[in-house]
Protein backbone atom coordinates (compact mmCIF):
# COMPACT_ATOMS: atom_id res chain seq x y z
CA UNK A 1 0.00 0.00 0.00
CA UNK A 2 0.68 3.42 -0.29
CA UNK A 3 1.96 6.23 1.98
CA UNK A 4 -0.29 9.19 2.75
CA UNK A 5 0.10 12.37 3.59
CA UNK A 6 0.14 13.58 7.24
CA UNK A 7 -0.30 16.66 9.41
CA UNK A 8 0.18 17.11 12.83
CA UNK A 9 -1.35 20.35 14.07
CA UNK A 10 -1.65 22.30 17.19
CA UNK A 11 -5.16 22.80 18.57
CA UNK A 12 -4.69 26.79 18.10
CA UNK A 13 -3.49 25.60 14.60
CA UNK A 14 -6.99 23.81 13.79
CA UNK A 15 -9.43 26.16 15.24
CA UNK A 16 -8.00 28.44 13.56
CA UNK A 17 -8.23 27.05 10.48
CA UNK A 18 -11.57 25.63 11.28
CA UNK A 19 -12.76 29.86 11.92
CA UNK A 20 -11.17 30.33 8.39
CA UNK A 21 -13.61 28.01 6.83
CA UNK A 22 -16.74 28.93 8.53
CA UNK A 23 -16.00 32.80 8.68
CA UNK A 24 -18.59 33.52 6.30
CA UNK A 25 -21.25 32.62 9.17
CA UNK A 26 -24.09 32.11 5.96
CA UNK A 27 -25.11 28.27 5.65
CA UNK A 28 -25.41 25.21 7.13
CA UNK A 29 -21.63 23.16 8.02
CA UNK A 30 -22.16 20.91 5.12
CA UNK A 31 -23.02 24.55 2.89
CA UNK A 32 -20.33 26.19 4.21
CA UNK A 33 -17.15 23.11 3.52
CA UNK A 34 -18.87 23.02 0.16
CA UNK A 35 -18.01 25.83 -1.00
CA UNK A 36 -14.30 25.40 0.19
CA UNK A 37 -14.03 22.24 -1.18
CA UNK A 38 -14.52 23.89 -4.93
CA UNK A 39 -11.19 26.09 -4.59
CA UNK A 40 -9.31 23.49 -2.83
CA UNK A 41 -10.28 19.92 -4.01
CA UNK A 42 -8.73 18.52 -7.01
CA UNK A 43 -12.40 17.68 -9.30
CA UNK A 44 -10.17 14.06 -10.97
CA UNK A 45 -7.28 12.51 -11.48
CA UNK A 46 -5.86 11.64 -7.99
CA UNK A 47 -5.13 8.49 -6.08
CA UNK A 48 -6.03 7.77 -2.10
CA UNK A 49 -6.25 5.13 0.01
CA UNK A 50 -10.37 4.37 1.14
CA UNK A 51 -10.05 3.14 4.46
CA UNK A 52 -14.28 2.07 4.28
CA UNK A 53 -16.46 3.05 6.57
CA UNK A 54 -18.29 0.27 8.65
CA UNK A 55 -21.32 1.13 6.14
CA UNK A 56 -19.55 -0.01 3.41
CA UNK A 57 -18.12 -2.62 4.86
CA UNK A 58 -21.58 -4.28 5.71
CA UNK A 59 -22.48 -3.11 2.10
CA UNK A 60 -19.46 -5.20 0.51
CA UNK A 61 -20.06 -8.24 3.51
CA UNK A 62 -16.15 -7.71 4.35
CA UNK A 63 -14.54 -7.31 7.90
CA UNK A 64 -14.16 -3.70 9.10
CA UNK A 65 -11.39 -2.36 8.80
CA UNK A 66 -10.74 -2.57 5.52
CA UNK A 67 -8.53 -0.52 3.36
CA UNK A 68 -8.35 -0.08 -0.73
CA UNK A 69 -5.91 1.72 -3.14
CA UNK A 70 -8.29 3.39 -5.50
CA UNK A 71 -8.37 6.24 -7.85
CA UNK A 72 -10.92 9.87 -8.23
CA UNK A 73 -12.70 9.90 -11.24
CA UNK A 74 -15.36 12.37 -9.83
CA UNK A 75 -15.85 14.86 -7.27
CA UNK A 76 -19.11 15.96 -5.56
CA UNK A 77 -18.45 19.04 -3.71
CA UNK A 78 -22.65 19.50 -2.86
CA UNK A 79 -22.16 16.06 -1.33
CA UNK A 80 -18.70 16.33 -0.10
CA UNK A 81 -17.97 12.98 -1.99
CA UNK A 82 -16.37 11.37 -4.72
CA UNK A 83 -16.85 8.68 -7.48
CA UNK A 84 -13.61 5.98 -7.11
CA UNK A 85 -12.15 3.34 -9.19
CA UNK A 86 -10.62 0.63 -6.89
CA UNK A 87 -7.06 -0.41 -8.01
CA UNK A 88 -6.19 -3.08 -5.30
CA UNK A 89 -7.32 -3.86 -2.00
CA UNK A 90 -5.29 -4.86 1.05
CA UNK A 91 -6.10 -8.49 1.66
CA UNK A 92 -6.04 -10.85 -2.14
CA UNK A 93 -8.66 -12.30 -0.62
CA UNK A 94 -11.42 -9.76 -0.70
CA UNK A 95 -13.26 -8.07 -3.05
CA UNK A 96 -14.55 -4.68 -3.60
CA UNK A 97 -16.45 -3.47 -6.75
CA UNK A 98 -14.11 -1.74 -9.53
CA UNK A 99 -16.60 1.35 -9.22
CA UNK A 100 -18.27 3.10 -6.70
CA UNK A 101 -19.83 5.77 -5.63
CA UNK A 102 -20.69 8.54 -3.41
CA UNK A 103 -17.74 7.48 -1.35
CA UNK A 104 -17.17 10.29 1.76
CA UNK A 105 -14.05 12.58 1.22
CA UNK A 106 -13.37 12.20 5.26
CA UNK A 107 -13.35 8.18 3.84
CA UNK A 108 -9.94 9.05 1.30
CA UNK A 109 -6.59 9.99 2.56
CA UNK A 110 -4.53 11.40 -0.71
CA UNK A 111 -1.24 9.10 -1.39
CA UNK A 112 2.31 11.13 -1.72
CA UNK A 113 2.99 9.56 -5.24
CA UNK A 114 0.75 10.40 -7.49
CA UNK A 115 0.01 8.63 -11.04
CA UNK A 116 -1.10 11.87 -12.32
CA UNK A 117 2.10 14.38 -12.17
CA UNK A 118 -0.34 17.66 -12.54
CA UNK A 119 -2.26 16.73 -9.68
CA UNK A 120 -2.13 18.86 -6.56
CA UNK A 121 -2.82 16.27 -3.82
CA UNK A 122 -1.24 18.06 -1.20
CA UNK A 123 -3.73 21.23 -0.82
CA UNK A 124 -6.89 18.13 -1.28
CA UNK A 125 -5.32 15.93 1.38
CA UNK A 126 -4.87 19.30 4.16
CA UNK A 127 -8.60 20.16 3.37
CA UNK A 128 -9.54 16.99 3.73
CA UNK A 129 -7.65 15.98 6.84
CA UNK A 130 -9.22 19.33 8.50
CA UNK A 131 -12.62 18.07 7.28
CA UNK A 132 -12.28 14.75 8.85
CA UNK A 133 -11.15 16.08 12.08
CA UNK A 134 -14.52 17.92 12.67
CA UNK A 135 -16.50 15.48 11.32
CA UNK A 136 -14.83 13.36 13.82
CA UNK A 137 -14.90 15.68 16.61
CA UNK A 138 -16.37 18.68 15.87
CA UNK A 139 -19.58 17.94 14.21
CA UNK A 140 -23.32 17.34 15.58
CA UNK A 141 -26.15 15.67 13.60
CA UNK A 142 -28.11 19.00 13.77
CA UNK A 143 -25.66 20.96 12.21
CA UNK A 144 -26.65 20.04 8.53
CA UNK A 145 -30.40 20.95 9.26
CA UNK A 146 -32.41 22.97 6.59
CA UNK A 147 -32.20 26.22 8.52
CA UNK A 148 -29.60 25.73 11.28
CA UNK A 149 -26.52 28.30 10.42
CA UNK A 150 -23.64 27.47 11.98
CA UNK A 151 -21.35 30.02 13.58
CA UNK A 152 -17.73 31.52 13.89
CA UNK A 153 -18.45 30.99 17.84
CA UNK A 154 -20.17 27.67 18.10
CA UNK A 155 -16.83 26.67 16.69
CA UNK A 156 -14.68 28.21 19.03
CA UNK A 157 -16.73 26.78 21.72
CA UNK A 158 -16.48 22.75 20.66
CA UNK A 159 -13.04 23.70 20.30
CA UNK A 160 -12.45 24.67 23.63
CA UNK A 161 -14.88 21.24 24.95
CA UNK A 162 -12.87 19.26 22.56
CA UNK A 163 -9.47 20.52 23.94
CA UNK A 164 -10.38 20.31 27.55
CA UNK A 165 -11.29 16.70 27.08
CA UNK A 166 -8.22 15.15 25.79
CA UNK A 167 -5.77 17.50 28.21
CA UNK A 168 -7.00 16.33 31.33
CA UNK A 169 -9.01 19.42 32.25
CA UNK A 170 -12.38 17.39 32.64
CA UNK A 171 -12.58 14.42 34.66
CA UNK A 172 -12.40 10.79 32.74
CA UNK A 173 -15.27 9.74 33.82
CA UNK A 174 -16.84 12.64 32.81
CA UNK A 175 -15.46 12.85 29.26
CA UNK A 176 -16.37 9.69 28.52
CA UNK A 177 -19.91 10.99 29.25
CA UNK A 178 -19.17 13.49 26.66
CA UNK A 179 -18.32 11.03 24.23
CA UNK A 180 -21.01 8.93 24.73
CA UNK A 181 -24.01 11.30 24.32
CA UNK A 182 -22.77 12.93 21.07
CA UNK A 183 -22.36 9.10 19.90
CA UNK A 184 -25.74 8.70 20.97
CA UNK A 185 -27.19 11.85 18.97
CA UNK A 186 -25.31 10.25 15.76
CA UNK A 187 -26.22 7.22 16.03
CA UNK A 188 -30.09 8.62 16.58
CA UNK A 189 -29.54 10.86 13.56
CA UNK A 190 -28.44 8.22 11.50
CA UNK A 191 -31.44 5.99 12.75
CA UNK A 192 -33.97 8.76 11.12
CA UNK A 193 -31.70 8.86 7.89
CA UNK A 194 -32.25 5.01 7.69
CA UNK A 195 -36.07 6.16 8.24
CA UNK A 196 -36.07 8.49 5.81
CA UNK A 197 -34.29 6.57 3.22
CA UNK A 198 -36.48 3.75 3.53
CA UNK A 199 -39.58 6.13 1.82
CA UNK A 200 -37.28 7.12 -1.19
CA UNK A 201 -37.69 4.01 -3.45
CA UNK A 202 -41.11 5.20 -5.26
CA UNK A 203 -43.50 3.48 -2.37
CA UNK A 204 -45.50 6.73 -1.48
CA UNK A 205 -47.38 7.93 -4.58
CA UNK A 206 -49.39 10.36 -2.34
CA UNK A 207 -50.24 11.52 1.17
CA UNK A 208 -51.74 8.02 2.53
CA UNK A 209 -50.22 7.08 5.66
CA UNK A 210 -51.35 3.77 5.11
CA UNK A 211 -48.52 3.14 2.73
CA UNK A 212 -46.15 4.21 4.99
CA UNK A 213 -43.72 1.43 7.12
CA UNK A 214 -45.14 -0.51 9.81
CA UNK A 215 -44.53 1.96 13.25
CA UNK A 216 -42.52 4.24 10.97
CA UNK A 217 -44.78 7.17 12.60
CA UNK A 218 -44.13 6.12 16.14
CA UNK A 219 -40.88 5.39 15.44
CA UNK A 220 -39.88 8.73 13.96
CA UNK A 221 -41.51 10.66 16.58
CA UNK A 222 -39.32 8.84 19.41
CA UNK A 223 -35.82 9.46 17.45
CA UNK A 224 -36.90 13.00 16.92
CA UNK A 225 -37.57 13.15 20.88
CA UNK A 226 -34.30 11.72 21.72
CA UNK A 227 -32.51 13.61 19.55
CA UNK A 228 -34.03 17.31 21.08
CA UNK A 229 -33.42 15.51 24.47
CA UNK A 230 -29.84 14.68 23.43
CA UNK A 231 -29.41 18.61 22.27
CA UNK A 232 -30.70 20.26 25.08
CA UNK A 233 -28.73 18.02 27.42
CA UNK A 234 -25.41 18.76 24.85
CA UNK A 235 -25.84 22.48 25.55
CA UNK A 236 -24.58 21.67 29.28
CA UNK A 237 -21.22 21.02 28.28
CA UNK A 238 -20.90 23.03 25.18
CA UNK A 239 -21.47 26.70 26.68
CA UNK A 240 -18.27 26.98 28.79
CA UNK A 241 -20.22 29.13 31.18
CA UNK A 242 -22.49 26.34 32.03
CA UNK A 243 -19.88 23.78 31.30
CA UNK A 244 -17.97 25.26 34.22
CA UNK A 245 -20.66 25.30 36.98
CA UNK A 246 -21.68 21.73 35.14
CA UNK A 247 -18.64 20.18 35.94
CA UNK A 248 -17.34 21.72 39.68
CA UNK A 249 -21.28 19.89 41.03
CA UNK A 250 -19.58 16.82 38.82
CA UNK A 251 -16.22 16.83 39.82
CA UNK A 252 -17.86 16.56 43.90
CA UNK A 253 -19.97 13.87 43.10
CA UNK A 254 -17.37 11.83 41.41
CA UNK A 255 -14.99 12.22 44.40
CA UNK A 256 -17.52 11.32 47.41
CA UNK A 257 -17.26 8.66 44.88
CA UNK A 258 -13.92 7.63 45.06
CA UNK A 259 -13.48 7.43 48.48
CA UNK A 260 -14.15 3.15 48.49
CA UNK A 261 -13.52 0.93 44.79
CA UNK A 262 -15.97 0.72 42.75
CA UNK A 263 -17.62 -2.51 41.56
CA UNK A 264 -20.56 -2.59 39.04
CA UNK A 265 -22.56 -5.66 38.84
CA UNK A 266 -24.23 -5.65 35.14
CA UNK A 267 -27.50 -7.70 35.29
CA UNK A 268 -30.38 -7.74 32.47
CA UNK A 269 -33.18 -9.24 35.11
CA UNK A 270 -34.19 -12.81 35.83
CA UNK A 271 -36.13 -14.84 38.73
CA UNK A 272 -35.69 -14.67 41.94
CA UNK A 273 -33.60 -17.52 42.82
CA UNK A 274 -31.17 -16.00 40.26
CA UNK A 275 -31.25 -12.98 41.53
CA UNK A 276 -30.19 -14.71 45.47
CA UNK A 277 -27.71 -16.71 43.74
CA UNK A 278 -26.09 -13.34 42.71
CA UNK A 279 -26.49 -11.64 45.58
CA UNK A 280 -24.98 -14.98 47.94
CA UNK A 281 -21.52 -14.14 45.15
CA UNK A 282 -21.34 -10.75 45.34
CA UNK A 283 -21.38 -11.11 49.34
CA UNK A 284 -18.56 -13.09 48.89
CA UNK A 285 -16.89 -11.22 46.63
CA UNK A 286 -16.96 -7.65 48.20
CA UNK A 287 -15.74 -6.22 51.02
CA UNK A 288 -16.72 -3.24 53.19
CA UNK A 289 -14.22 -1.30 51.23
CA UNK A 290 -16.04 -2.01 47.72
CA UNK A 291 -19.12 0.41 46.85
CA UNK A 292 -21.69 -1.79 44.81
CA UNK A 293 -23.81 -0.23 41.89
CA UNK A 294 -25.84 -2.93 39.93
CA UNK A 295 -26.97 -1.83 36.32
CA UNK A 296 -28.53 -3.07 33.52
CA UNK A 297 -26.17 -0.97 30.80
CA UNK A 298 -23.10 -1.76 30.28
CA UNK A 299 -22.87 2.04 28.90
CA UNK A 300 -24.09 3.25 31.79
CA UNK A 301 -21.62 1.03 34.21
CA UNK A 302 -18.57 1.78 32.00
CA UNK A 303 -19.27 5.49 32.25
CA UNK A 304 -19.19 4.90 36.18
CA UNK A 305 -15.74 4.29 35.90
CA UNK A 306 -15.40 0.93 37.85
CA UNK A 307 -12.10 -0.36 39.04
CA UNK A 308 -13.85 -4.13 38.73
CA UNK A 309 -16.84 -5.14 36.71
CA UNK A 310 -18.98 -8.26 37.26
CA UNK A 311 -20.77 -9.64 34.37
CA UNK A 312 -23.75 -11.79 35.58
CA UNK A 313 -26.01 -12.48 33.00
CA UNK A 314 -25.25 -14.88 30.29
CA UNK A 315 -25.01 -12.84 27.14
CA UNK A 316 -23.62 -8.79 26.67
CA UNK A 317 -23.10 -6.39 24.49
CA UNK A 318 -20.36 -4.02 24.79
CA UNK A 319 -20.51 -0.25 23.84
CA UNK A 320 -17.14 1.26 22.18
CA UNK A 321 -15.00 2.85 24.76
CA UNK A 322 -11.39 2.60 25.80
CA UNK A 323 -11.15 1.05 29.25
CA UNK A 324 -8.39 1.28 31.49
CA UNK A 325 -7.25 0.01 34.89
CA UNK A 326 -10.39 -1.99 35.26
CA UNK A 327 -10.88 -5.84 36.15
CA UNK A 328 -13.70 -7.54 34.00
CA UNK A 329 -15.00 -11.14 35.77
CA UNK A 330 -18.22 -13.13 35.61
CA UNK A 331 -19.89 -15.16 37.74
CA UNK A 332 -20.93 -18.38 36.27
CA UNK A 333 -19.66 -17.39 32.81
CA UNK A 334 -20.80 -15.12 30.70
CA UNK A 335 -20.46 -14.13 26.95
CA UNK A 336 -19.06 -10.61 25.74
CA UNK A 337 -20.06 -9.58 22.00
CA UNK A 338 -19.86 -5.56 20.22
CA UNK A 339 -23.03 -4.03 20.11
CA UNK A 340 -22.14 -3.46 16.23
CA UNK A 341 -19.56 -3.40 13.69
CA UNK A 342 -16.33 -1.56 15.02
CA UNK A 343 -12.48 -2.25 15.03
CA UNK A 344 -12.18 -4.53 18.60
CA UNK A 345 -13.96 -5.31 21.46
CA UNK A 346 -12.17 -4.45 24.18
CA UNK A 347 -9.36 -1.27 24.05
CA UNK A 348 -7.29 -1.12 27.54
CA UNK A 349 -4.46 0.19 28.78
CA UNK A 350 -2.57 0.29 31.88
CA UNK A 351 -3.41 -1.92 34.49
CA UNK A 352 -6.36 -4.37 33.48
CA UNK A 353 -7.57 -8.13 34.23
CA UNK A 354 -9.86 -10.22 32.64
CA UNK A 355 -11.02 -13.51 33.88
CA UNK A 356 -14.20 -16.31 33.44
CA UNK A 357 -15.33 -15.13 29.82
CA UNK A 358 -16.36 -16.12 26.24
CA UNK A 359 -14.98 -12.98 24.11
CA UNK A 360 -16.38 -13.30 20.56
CA UNK A 361 -15.38 -11.69 17.64
CA UNK A 362 -18.49 -11.89 15.33
CA UNK A 363 -18.76 -8.01 14.76
CA UNK A 364 -15.37 -6.78 15.26
CA UNK A 365 -11.64 -7.48 13.32
CA UNK A 366 -9.95 -7.83 16.92
CA UNK A 367 -11.36 -8.99 19.99
CA UNK A 368 -9.11 -7.12 22.68
CA UNK A 369 -6.24 -4.05 21.79
CA UNK A 370 -4.02 -3.70 24.60
CA UNK A 371 -2.41 -0.26 24.25
CA UNK A 372 0.34 0.05 26.88
CA UNK A 373 0.73 -1.25 30.84
CA UNK A 374 -0.24 -4.65 32.17
CA UNK A 375 -3.10 -7.35 31.03
CA UNK A 376 -3.51 -10.96 32.83
CA UNK A 377 -5.89 -12.93 31.51
CA UNK A 378 -7.45 -15.94 32.92
CA UNK A 379 -9.64 -19.08 32.05
CA UNK A 380 -10.72 -17.22 29.02
CA UNK A 381 -12.11 -18.33 25.74
CA UNK A 382 -11.35 -16.36 22.53
CA UNK A 383 -13.45 -17.66 19.59
CA UNK A 384 -14.27 -15.89 15.55
CA UNK A 385 -18.09 -17.68 14.73
CA UNK A 386 -17.78 -16.73 11.09
CA UNK A 387 -17.25 -19.79 8.73
CA UNK A 388 -14.27 -17.59 6.74
CA UNK A 389 -12.11 -16.41 9.17
CA UNK A 390 -8.96 -17.02 7.37
CA UNK A 391 -10.55 -14.32 4.32
CA UNK A 392 -11.45 -11.76 6.65
CA UNK A 393 -8.72 -11.85 9.02
CA UNK A 394 -9.74 -11.51 12.91
CA UNK A 395 -7.21 -11.15 15.32
CA UNK A 396 -7.05 -12.57 19.04
CA UNK A 397 -5.17 -10.37 21.51
CA UNK A 398 -3.05 -7.65 19.50
CA UNK A 399 -0.72 -6.31 22.28
CA UNK A 400 1.22 -2.70 20.88
CA UNK A 401 4.45 -1.41 21.91
CA UNK A 402 5.19 -0.70 26.07
CA UNK A 403 2.28 -3.81 26.75
CA UNK A 404 2.99 -7.35 28.56
CA UNK A 405 0.23 -9.34 28.59
CA UNK A 406 -0.09 -12.72 30.64
CA UNK A 407 -2.16 -15.35 29.64
CA UNK A 408 -3.62 -18.32 31.25
CA UNK A 409 -5.68 -21.46 30.66
CA UNK A 410 -6.95 -19.76 27.85
CA UNK A 411 -8.09 -20.76 24.59
CA UNK A 412 -7.62 -19.47 20.55
CA UNK A 413 -10.31 -20.67 18.07
CA UNK A 414 -10.99 -20.35 14.61
CA UNK A 415 -8.71 -16.79 14.14
CA UNK A 416 -6.71 -15.51 10.84
CA UNK A 417 -4.06 -14.53 13.25
CA UNK A 418 -4.58 -15.89 17.08
CA UNK A 419 -1.55 -13.57 18.88
CA UNK A 420 -0.05 -10.47 17.79
CA UNK A 421 2.96 -8.63 19.22
CA UNK A 422 4.35 -5.37 18.52
CA UNK A 423 7.91 -4.01 18.69
CA UNK A 424 8.00 -2.70 22.42
CA UNK A 425 5.37 -5.71 23.83
CA UNK A 426 6.21 -8.65 26.49
CA UNK A 427 3.68 -11.49 25.92
CA UNK A 428 3.69 -14.51 28.08
CA UNK A 429 1.16 -17.54 27.45
CA UNK A 430 1.04 -20.60 29.97
CA UNK A 431 -1.33 -23.69 29.90
CA UNK A 432 -3.05 -21.93 26.75
CA UNK A 433 -4.53 -23.79 23.37
CA UNK A 434 -4.34 -22.22 20.21
CA UNK A 435 -6.14 -24.13 17.16
CA UNK A 436 -7.69 -24.31 13.68
CA UNK A 437 -5.90 -20.26 13.38
CA UNK A 438 -4.15 -19.33 10.15
CA UNK A 439 -1.43 -17.74 12.04
CA UNK A 440 -1.06 -18.90 15.74
CA UNK A 441 1.00 -16.37 17.02
CA UNK A 442 2.58 -13.42 14.90
CA UNK A 443 5.04 -11.63 16.58
CA UNK A 444 7.55 -8.86 15.44
CA UNK A 445 11.57 -7.81 15.79
CA UNK A 446 11.98 -6.11 19.45
CA UNK A 447 8.85 -8.08 20.67
CA UNK A 448 9.45 -10.67 23.45
CA UNK A 449 7.09 -14.18 23.79
CA UNK A 450 7.07 -17.19 26.29
CA UNK A 451 5.65 -19.58 25.68
CA UNK A 452 4.98 -22.13 28.83
CA UNK A 453 2.69 -25.78 28.57
CA UNK A 454 1.27 -24.21 25.11
CA UNK A 455 -0.31 -26.04 22.72
CA UNK A 456 -0.60 -24.55 19.01
CA UNK A 457 -2.34 -27.10 16.33
CA UNK A 458 -4.22 -27.17 13.33
CA UNK A 459 -2.89 -23.80 11.76
CA UNK A 460 -3.25 -23.57 8.27
CA UNK A 461 -0.55 -21.29 7.28
CA UNK A 462 2.15 -21.02 10.30
CA UNK A 463 2.12 -21.53 14.05
CA UNK A 464 4.44 -19.11 14.65
CA UNK A 465 5.27 -16.49 12.38
CA UNK A 466 8.37 -13.67 13.28
CA UNK A 467 9.10 -10.84 10.73
CA UNK A 468 12.27 -9.22 11.35
CA UNK A 469 13.48 -6.27 10.11
CA UNK A 470 17.11 -7.35 8.66
CA UNK A 471 18.13 -8.34 5.28
CA UNK A 472 20.43 -11.18 5.19
CA UNK A 473 20.94 -14.95 5.51
CA UNK A 474 18.96 -17.35 7.93
CA UNK A 475 21.40 -17.01 10.55
CA UNK A 476 20.95 -12.95 11.14
CA UNK A 477 16.76 -13.43 11.26
CA UNK A 478 17.28 -15.97 13.78
CA UNK A 479 19.53 -13.78 15.81
CA UNK A 480 16.85 -10.96 15.89
CA UNK A 481 14.06 -13.43 17.17
CA UNK A 482 16.11 -13.58 20.57
CA UNK A 483 12.99 -12.86 22.53
CA UNK A 484 11.18 -15.60 21.43
CA UNK A 485 11.39 -18.38 24.44
CA UNK A 486 9.64 -22.02 23.75
CA UNK A 487 9.47 -24.15 26.64
CA UNK A 488 9.86 -27.87 26.42
CA UNK A 489 6.58 -28.66 27.55
CA UNK A 490 5.06 -26.82 24.29
CA UNK A 491 3.37 -28.72 21.38
CA UNK A 492 3.61 -26.53 18.03
CA UNK A 493 2.47 -28.34 15.34
CA UNK A 494 4.43 -31.08 14.93
CA UNK A 495 7.03 -30.87 16.94
CA UNK A 496 9.81 -29.09 14.41
CA UNK A 497 10.33 -25.72 15.68
CA UNK A 498 12.41 -25.60 11.87
CA UNK A 499 9.49 -26.24 10.01
CA UNK A 500 7.02 -24.34 12.70
CA UNK A 501 8.56 -21.08 13.53
CA UNK A 502 8.33 -18.66 9.52
CA UNK A 503 11.22 -16.20 9.88
CA UNK A 504 10.37 -13.22 6.80
CA UNK A 505 11.03 -10.17 6.73
CA UNK A 506 8.78 -7.59 7.82
CA UNK A 507 6.05 -5.84 5.59
CA UNK A 508 5.66 -2.22 5.40
CA UNK A 509 3.26 -1.38 7.96
CA UNK A 510 0.02 0.32 6.60
CA UNK A 511 -0.08 4.36 6.56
Amino acid sequence: MQSVYSFNRSDSEIRQELLRVFSSGRGTAREQWSMQAELLVEPVGWDALWKLSKDYCKKFEVRFPCVAYVTVTSVDYEELAACVDVLSVQHAAVTLPERVVDVPLIELWPTLKQREQCVNAAFTAEFIDLLRFFYHNIWMPWDDQDDKVLLPSTIEDRMSLWTDIHNGTIPNCVARSIVLLRNSAIDAHEKLKELDSSLCDGILADDDDSLLPPNYLSVCAEMNARLDGLMSKWTLYENPLIRKQYLTKTKNKWQKNKSKRNVVALWQGGSVSEFNEISKYLHSYLTKEHNLTVVVSAEDGFILEPEEVVVCSQQYELPEMPLSQISICSFNGATLRATDMRSCLLMLSEDCRIQNLTLHCSQVNTIIVMRTGTLHIKNCMFADESNSSQSDFAQGIVAMAGAKVIIEDCTFENFYSGIVIHRGAQMELRKCTLRKCGVGVQMYSGSHVKLDSTVIVNCSEQCIRCEVDVDGDECDKMSEMEGLQVMSNCKIGSGNLQKEILIVQQNVNLA
